[in-house]
């Protein structure tokens, strides 16, 4: 190394950032999810022996938050279906019928208005 105080990239990390170098830069960028576990394998023995995530993150140039959460496990997602009662019921609907004589009959359904006004015919 002739006194150069900066190690030589590892192969691996270069492989690494040529493959994240090929991917559009910007807010919300897709990882495949192959080279997100590249790299989680490549950051593990890494951070084994001390390393800290900002430092992992200036080699690979992905933000450390990323890192951090690409490396950790997450729980599978499970959907869960959870029993309901279905009830059948319409919204009651009254009226007020009030007849020319004064009669009035109050919270009287619908159809039995229509009772009602077929009888009175």
């Amino acid at each position: 190394m002739l006194g150069c105080a900066v190690p030589m990239m590892d192969r691996e990390l270069q492989d690494l950032l040529r493959r994240l170098s090929a991917i559009p830069r910007g807010r919300g960028r897709r990882v495949p999810a192959e080279l997100r576990e590249r790299i989680v394998a490549w950051t593990a023995p890494r951070r084994a022996r001390g390393a800290w995530w900002r430092e992992l993150s200036r080699s690979l140039g992905v933000p450390a938050k990323t890192l951090k959460r690409w490396a950790t496990p997450r729980a599978p997602r499970v959907l869960a279906l959870r029993p309901v009662d279905v009830i059948d019921e319409a919204p009651v609907r009254t009226v007020t019928i009030v007849a020319p004589s004064g009669l009035r009959i109050e919270g009287v359904m619908i159809s039995d208005v229509i009772t009602i006004l077929r009888g009175l015919a």
